[in-house]
């Protein structure tokens, strides 16, 4: 990998390889990633979510970690969105949670897909926000949420009947909310990924992050696309590199497949850090290809991997499999590749 060294320190280095100690127990069931997550948070490695210039060590960790396992490379996306979340709130808001969540004690749910499809122009967020002031309930589904579990902290869009939006932070074990059961997932059963109904969960006004939310989506989201390209190079370059470990007269037949892809990873994980270190210097479009790019990349790796490792890459507890596997959710992941294909062709 030719990530900067200053980036994969010896800390990072211990955490993933736990992660990959770990990584077939997650894949199975076995395990769950909260103890991932508290190992992180007391590392410190939550806390560059922050600071302003943050973010290339944040790609860093999730690069390397999805690497081991997409799993906790994943619950370790959405929990950072939550840090970055509360990071840019107001002082009532962050007070009593920032610190939980960026020290790993609590999970950390990214509910926020809605919001960026109302943003984009693709539909309604479905919760709406009934009431005013101290007397503000909340209604409505959360269609897919994941690292949910019975202390974890959600932040989620809503809107008013007016048209008015906002963004809150709720217990995910208040009255009103109910989880429904997780579902069995290829890969990411160890998330706690699910889907939620809320029932007029009370919001007082101190829980509200923002009152625009087509601001707080233009704020958040190029550090939102960018950690999610992150997990996805981390796939990538994980397939690569075992795809390059296959021998003998047939593995020689893809030799032009394998030169390919080893430098599309090169250039994609180039151009993320790159970007990870100036995000403001990119346009949208820009952020949007390199994260369609990417998950497209991770996909083809991944095949070509169970390729060559033909038989062995057929066995569900291979390491060819499992990645195979993790890489069928990113076309899915929110924001799909059909939302991204969508997205761009508005800059056409």
């Amino acid at each position: 990998m030719n990530t900067p060294v200053h980036l994969v320190h010896t800390a990072l280095a211990d955490l993933t390889a736990i992660v990959a100690d770990r990584a077939e127990a997650l894949d199975t069931g076995g395990l769950d990633v909260r103890a991932d997550l508290a190992r992180f948070g007391s590392a410190g490695f939550f806390e560059a979510a922050l600071r302003d210039d943050g973010l290339p060590e944040l790609v860093s960790m999730i690069e390397h970690t999805a690497a081991a396992s997409l799993a906790v490379g994943f619950s370790l996306w959405a929990h950072t969105m939550a840090v970055t979340y509360l990071a840019h709130a107001p002082a009532p808001a962050r007070e009593d949670r920032l610190e939980s969540l960026s020290s790993g004690a609590r999970a950390g749910v990214t509910a926020m897909a809605a919001g960026l499809k109302q943003v984009a122009g693709l539909g309604p967020v479905p919760l709406v926000a009934d009431g005013s002031g101290d007397h503000l309930r909340i209604t409505g589904p959360i269609h897919w949420a994941s690292n949910v579990f019975d202390d974890s902290l959600i932040v989620l869009p809503a809107r008013r009947p007016d048209g008015a939006t906002l963004v809150a932070v709720v217990d995910a074990n208040l009255p009103g909310i109910t989880v429904n059961p997780a579902p069995d997932l290829m890969a990411l059963g160890a998330t706690a990924s699910t889907s939620l109904r809320l029932h007029e969960v009370p919001v007082s006004p101190e829980q509200i992050l923002t009152d625009d939310l087509a601001s707080f989506v233009s704020t958040i989201r190029p550090t939102f696309l960018l950690l999610q390209t992150a997990f996805c190079v981390g796939v990538a370059a994980a397939a690569r590199e075992g795809a390059e470990q296959a021998t003998g007269q047939l593995a020689e037949q893809f030799g032009t497949e394998r030169a390919e892809l080893s430098q599309q990873v090169h250039r994609l994980r180039d151009k993320l850090f790159a970007l990870a270190g100036n995000p403001q210097a990119a346009g949208l479009a820009e952020i949007i290809r390199l994260r369609l790019n990417a998950a497209t990349t991770a996909v083809d790796a991944t095949r070509l991997e169970s390729t060559l490792a033909g038989g062995a890459g057929y066995a569900t507890r291979s390491a060819a499999n499992r990645r195979f596997r993790e890489a069928a959710f990113l076309p899915i992941q929110s924001p799909s590749e059909g939302q991204l294909r969508w997205e761009l062709s508005r800059y056409v």
